[in-house]
């Protein structure tokens, strides 16, 4: 009985991970990568992210089990609307639906930034700064994505990567007073649901 109650909340969880207000999506096939005319140029933006890296990358491997690699990812900046498209597909490629049918249009969250394996690239909200806390989380979560891909870790399914990546990003946050769920409306039990591989 206590094992059906779990279930049962863990896909009530589920249900509600996909009204929360930020996603990341990762392992990104090439056909979903962003095309070269939607991809913008943004130099500060940029110097920005790239000045991060080698910090994020310092602090990534001392306070998790990540290997500190110094191979940096490209970044690229694009609009928020390219981002859901780019999740979108992402998302029905892993889950073997056509584009179409892999859209849950009840279950929409905003995508805050996407990293594709192949390429070894960061993809960014075209308003992306960098400089508030919340800002720098993301390339956080982005770049756990990046060592993980580098370091070629396997996962169970695309979801459990998901885990690390934003306990990184909750615990990157809290050295500014910052929590995941006052920045980015998720919480860390979703996150452990949903990162769960159920079959």
């Amino acid at each position: 009985m206590f094992k059906q109650l779990l279930l049962v909340v863990a896909i009530a969880s589920l249900a509600l991970a996909g009204s929360s207000k930020a996603d990341c999506r990762d392992d990104l096939e090439p056909s979903a990568a962003a095309e070269p005319s939607s991809v913008q140029l943004r130099p500060d933006a940029t110097r920005s992210a790239q000045g991060l890296l080698d910090e994020i990358v310092s602090w990534l491997s001392s306070n998790f089990d990540l290997p500190a690699i110094k191979d940096r990812p490209a970044i690229e900046f694009t609009s928020r609307a390219k981002l859901e498209t780019m999740r979108a597909a992402d998302r029905a490629h892993w889950q073997g639906f056509t584009q179409d049918e892999g859209i849950d249009r009840r279950a929409h969250r905003t995508v805050v930034a996407l990293y594709d394996n192949n390429s070894k690239t960061i993809f960014l909200p075209d308003d992306w700064i960098g400089i508030s806390p919340a800002d720098q989380s993301v390339l956080v979560h982005e770049m756990v994505h990046h060592l993980q891909n580098l370091a070629k870790l396997k996962f169970e399914c695309p979801m459990a990567r998901e885990k690390l990546a934003y306990m990184a990003q909750g615990k990157w946050l809290g050295r500014f007073g910052m929590s995941l769920e006052s920045e980015f409306d998720v919480d860390m039990f979703t996150v452990v649901v949903s990162s769960a591989c159920m079959y």
